[in-house]
């Protein structure tokens, strides 16, 4: 019988060769890991010596897997999947528990939901440690690489290794100055293009969803301003005559004393919460996952008693 050393299959060293499975590199797999590259090699080597393969081979910058590596991957995704059950307590206490949770999402979430999120796990577990991250567009990604617990984010991604969970539908509309000359009237499609807007830009290229409206396919919007974020630059910019379109709760939140109005066109989208595999059965995250849609929640029921207004 051939000897293996089991030694070698920790937590840790599994998880390392996860990451380089999925990165594609051993540099990268040891920024994410917070390591320096040569504790990343070491561990390779020692699951090299354990699983009698080299599992990965110089391509390019970077490492390709083995046949061996892409044949036993999904079994160390099991292994990581049990071994984080195995670890969780029987009893979940909110109050009593200690807990590191990462949650990736953008301005959006941080200023919609977060408040409102740390607010009550304050209260209900004080003990719990929150992390937030940025997503951009690659937020699925860090949530299958383990760099987050739970991810907010209205883009629409079908992972099988993820699962999903809506949380409420927002709407884009318009901000504007209360004397903007658009104040007092509908605003059609002309106006809206003709107007001057302030844009807000993202890193990694993501753009607003509303920017797809069949409204302003083909069309160069006069854009006046271009921000990476816009909730405190709202006073200086309420008595310009720009326009700025935001989702409807976050334009309630931050936009006064400036107008909203509808658009000339319907763009909508959903917030969505992703968790994997790995967290799926645990208590405590089964509870934060509970905390994070009461919130949703009641924000949802805030944002109809603010549209009936």
């Amino acid at each position: 019988m051939e000897k293996f050393d089991y030694s070698a299959l920790s937590f840790k060293s599994l998880k390392t060769l996860k990451l380089i499975y999925e990165l594609g590199s051993l540099t990268a797999a040891a920024i994410e890991l917070g390591q320096n590259q040569p504790t990343v090699s070491y561990t390779l080597e020692q699951m090299r010596e354990a699983l009698h393969d080299p599992l990965f081979v110089r391509s390019g910058r970077g490492v390709a897997p083995t046949s061996r590596c892409h044949q036993i991957m999904p079994e160390i995704e099991n292994l990581l999947r049990g071994m984080s059950e195995l670890l969780q307590p029987d009893e979940f206490e909110p109050e009593n528990t200690s807990l590191d949770m990462t949650i990736s999402c953008n301005q959006y979430e941080l200023q919609v939901i977060v408040p409102g999120l740390v607010q009550r796990l304050s209260r209900l577990a004080p003990h719990i440690r929150m992390t937030f991250i940025q997503s951009h567009l690659s937020g699925h990604q860090q949530l299958q690489r383990g760099q987050c617990d739970l991810l907010l984010s209205p883009v629409i991604r079908d992972y099988e290794a993820l699962y999903q969970r809506p949380l409420f539908q927002d709407r884009y509309v318009c901000l504007i100055s209360a004397e903007h000359p658009l104040a007092d009237k509908q605003i059609g499609r002309d106006d809206y293009i003709q107007a001057r807007h302030l844009e807000i830009y993202y890193e990694g290229g993501w753009k607003p969803l509303y920017l797809n409206s069949p409204e302003l396919q083909g069309i160069n919007l006069n854009v006046g301003l271009r921000l990476p974020s816009v909730s405190n630059f709202i006073p200086t910019i309420a008595n310009t005559d720009l326009m700025i379109t935001l989702p409807e709760r976050l334009a309630r939140l931050i936009g006064k004393p400036m107008l909203i109005k509808d658009p000339p066109f319907n763009s909508r989208f959903e917030l969505c919460l992703y968790w994997n595999k790995m967290t799926h059965q645990s208590k405590a995250h089964q509870w934060i996952r509970e905390q994070i849609i009461e919130t949703c929640r009641e924000l949802d029921g805030s944002a109809q008693m603010a549209s009936n207004d």
